[in-house]
């Protein structure tokens, strides 16, 4: 579930807008229709006034962003995936992505399961690195 924290007395998870997750969007694969593409949007961590970063690094490096997934329409999931963002080295982050197969569990029980993708550039802007 998707929500923008938005309306009285409202707050970010935490208190850190990075953790407010905003959309999902799911689609088939162009040219691969049995893989699909998983998006997710976090808020955003520029302003529009003033046009700056609200903070130091776009993703929270102490965070655990988890996607939980039903693959046959029993309300339990079947697959997760979980991305964790480095702090900012270098002036950018990177992130290492897993993949859990099975029953996930609960969220929030730490990182586990296979390293899909480690250690990849995080980009924030237009072009992708």
């Amino acid at each position: 579930m998707s929500h923008h924290y938005s309306g009285p007395n409202i707050g970010f998870p935490r208190g850190d807008a990075r953790l407010d997750l905003t959309d999902l969007y799911a689609f088939p694969k162009r040219g691969a229709p049995d893989k699909s593409v998983l998006i997710i949007n976090v808020h955003p961590s520029v302003g529009i006034k003033p046009p700056e970063p609200t903070t130091a690094e776009p993703f929270a490096s102490d965070a655990l962003y988890e996607l939980m997934i039903d693959t046959d329409g029993d309300a339990t999931a079947d697959i997760a995936y979980q991305v964790r963002f480095s702090p900012t080295k270098a002036g950018g982050q990177t992130a290492t992505l897993r993949r859990i197969e099975g029953t996930p569990g609960p969220a929030g029980k730490g990182e586990r399961g296979q390293i899909i993708a480690e250690g990849v550039p995080v980009s924030t802007g237009r072009r992708h690195r």
